[in-house]
């Protein structure tokens, strides 16, 4: 899905060093990057068929196929990006992966560490929720997202991430939102000159594994494809942070006006009226909200 400087690839990169160390050259990795093989969507169709092994893809489009997964997606859910990947990585992350397991017939390997999606426009900082007010954002196609911008006043546009460029080029949208090293890996930062840490949804990213491809594998390789995934998210994560800092410094050379809202005043647009519509939406959707904010909160 995105490019070979991403911090994605290089996760990507690391696990196929470590398969092919780890296995004697008995396991070979092949990375198709730049959505190659199609977006999302089409990789993550493509894994349940076989037609493809392993995948990177966000859990919003996977909601799709387990409705569930947009109890991740509720706008200030998580306080801080290391409160949002501890919970992946905890016991809301396990019944995750073992619903979509059993949904799906693919396995999830770990998470990695992407952060929230913040808001860049072309327009104006956002320093407060009515900033948001009126602006033509590209928005995850996705109910949850869809609906807590639209609370914030945002007309909220699904569209492919492929044409997001040329679209805030020719003014056919004001911004979207994407964490700082997506703004600025995907050029993003030429065409809009406003980036506002709003925190808004955090987006958990997951490295997926055909299950049967999986299961057919030695129980040594199997054990090994485990270990490299954990090792190579870990070593994601760190890069990650490096490159966010690395992102911001290029923001500003660019001349991109960076804001830190205070983000108090936006909750009450979408907590508890977006909270409460999902809740509505899903099979026993209080309750499961409810064990996830349990089992999410912060000791």
């Amino acid at each position: 899905m995105l490019s070979t400087g991403s911090e994605f690839h290089l996760m990507a990169e690391r696990f196929r060093d470590l398969m092919l160390e780890r296995t004697d050259g008995r396991f070979r990795v092949v990375i198709y990057p730049s959505g190659q093989l199609g977006g999302e969507r089409v990789a993550f169709e493509q894994i349940q068929v076989g037609a493809v092994h392993m995948a990177i893809t966000g859990t919003p489009v996977l909601s799709g196929w387990v409705p569930e997964t947009q109890v991740f997606d509720l706008p200030f859910l998580f306080e801080t990006r290391d409160h949002g990947l501890a919970a992946m990585n905890g016991p809301a992350g396990d019944w995750w992966r073992d619903l979509l397991l059993e949904r799906t017939g693919v396995r999830s390997l770990g998470f990695l560490d992407y952060g929230f999606r913040h808001v860049y426009n072309r327009r104006r900082p956002i320093e407060a929720p009515e900033d948001l007010a009126g602006l033509k954002l590209r928005v995850l196609q996705n109910a949850t997202y869809l609906a807590a911008y639209s609370a914030l006043g945002v007309q909220a546009t699904p569209m492919n991430y492929g044409e997001v460029y040329s679209a805030l080029q020719q003014g056919v949208i004001d911004g979207g939102e994407a964490n700082a090293i997506g703004f600025v890996s995907s050029r993003l930062h030429e065409v809009a000159k406003f980036y506002s840490f709003t925190s808004i949804t955090y987006n958990p990213i997951t490295l997926l594994v055909n299950e049967p491809f999986y299961r057919g594998l030695p129980a040594e390789i199997r054990e090994i494809v485990d270990g490299s995934a954990a090792e190579a998210l870990a070593y994601q994560s760190e890069v990650a942070r490096r490159m966010e800092a690395d992102a911001i410094v290029e923001m500003r050379a660019a001349g991109v006006e960076i804001s830190r809202p205070n983000l108090a005043p936006f909750a009450p647009a979408v907590r508890p009226r977006i909270w409460d519509e999902l809740a509505n939406r899903l099979p026993d959707g209080e309750a499961l909200i409810a064990r996830l904010v349990a089992s999410t909160e912060r000791r």
